[in-house]
């Protein structure tokens, strides 16, 4: 049942941001985080092909999340949203909060406490990136 809903709602999203393309809308914002990039990628590359819109009428805005702070793991978080996304650019790509969590495949890291894993990047390095 968890698989049908999910799917049902990846489907809602990808309608609804088609619908707000519809109505004008041009400045879209996701990130890492919000693990939305495919069925924004979906959306986008259907409004195109569908000759509604250019991609360079589209000003998408994407983050690298807090894990990939460190300035060795920025291009490859952005190249990991580029390929769910499948498109070539995003517009502006910022860094989604100003403190840095430990590096790993979990979104939000925690210790045997349940408290955050914070970790000290200078995000001067991770701009300058």
């Amino acid at each position: 049942m968890n698989a049908l809903m999910e799917n049902y709602r990846e489907k809602q999203r990808e309608a609804e941001l088609k619908a707000a393309i519809d109505a004008g809308f041009r400045h879209i914002d996701t990130a890492y985080v919000y693990e939305v990039e495919e069925e924004v990628g979906r959306a986008i590359r259907s409004k195109i092909e569908e000759g509604t819109v250019k991609r360079e009428d589209i000003f998408l805005t994407s983050k690298v999340w807090s894990t990939f702070n460190g300035p060795e793991l920025v291009r490859p978080c952005l190249e990991r949203s580029l390929k769910k996304l499948q498109l070539d650019y995003v517009d502006l790509y910022l860094i989604h909060l100003p403190t840095s969590l430990k590096h790993g495949e979990e979104v939000f890291l925690k210790d045997e406490h349940g408290k955050f894993i914070f970790d000290t990047v200078d995000l001067c390095d991770t701009w300058e990136e």
